[in-house]
């Protein structure tokens, strides 16, 4: 009798641990569960802060300074035509010089005329060389600008009395054509125009619509 009373009491304590193991399980898991929200919570609002900080600081307002500083560079980048009649034999690009017969990057433009024909300054800027190659190039005018961009003027006789040092406008007579000579002779009188920009050279054609001419 006293064994089959005590099965009964055994029962009902394991069945009450089993209870209070699963009730302390339970709070265990909500507890972790709480634990977890309010760190992810804290987190979010960290963040949350920080962005908020971000934008009252004013950085962004810096940065959009910092853009207009870079792209206002305080120079006038809008070019002019170096000829009047704009009759443009060869672009930027690979072509085939028939003077020399090879094939090579044509790095400028070149406006036909005929040799007298007025060059000008095709921007505000200083005369910064003139030199003279009377094999291949002849004679070239080197002008400085604003905005690391240079302009030469090749295949051409220096204005009269134009030095280097010297300011010009845009619009100034700097040359004029010469005689067809050189390398590329056979292209007859023309005016070789280069632009560069920080030392390399680029595509005219990115400062000159030579299209609607």
């Amino acid at each position: 009798m006293k064994d089959q009373e005590q099965k009964p009491k055994n029962k009902k304590l394991l069945t009450y641990y089993l209870i209070l193991g699963a009730c302390i399980l339970v709070i265990a898991a909500i507890a972790v569960a709480v634990t977890l929200s309010i760190t992810l919570g804290g987190d979010d609002m960290t963040l949350d802060g920080d962005n908020d900080q971000t934008i009252d600081d004013g950085s962004g307002d810096d940065t959009d300074g910092d853009d207009d500083d870079a792209t206002d560079t305080g120079g006038d980048t809008t070019f002019t035509m170096p000829v009047t009649t704009v009759d443009a034999i060869n672009t930027y690009g690979f072509y085939h010089n028939t003077t020399l017969d090879k094939y090579y990057l044509h790095t400028g433009i070149d406006f036909a005329g005929s040799a007298g024909d007025e060059v000008y300054a095709a921007l505000d800027g200083t005369v910064e060389s003139i030199t003279t190659d009377s094999l291949l190039m002849g004679t070239t005018v080197t002008l400085s600008h604003d905005n690391g961009l240079k302009t030469t003027y090749t295949f051409v006789e220096a204005a009269e009395g134009l030095e280097v040092g010297d300011a010009v406008e845009k619009g100034d007579v700097i040359a004029t054509i010469a005689e067809a000579m050189g390398q590329e002779y056979k292209d007859g009188a023309h005016l070789h125009f280069e632009v560069f920009l920080n030392d390399e050279a680029v595509d005219p054609e990115a400062y000159l619509d030579i299209s609607e001419k």
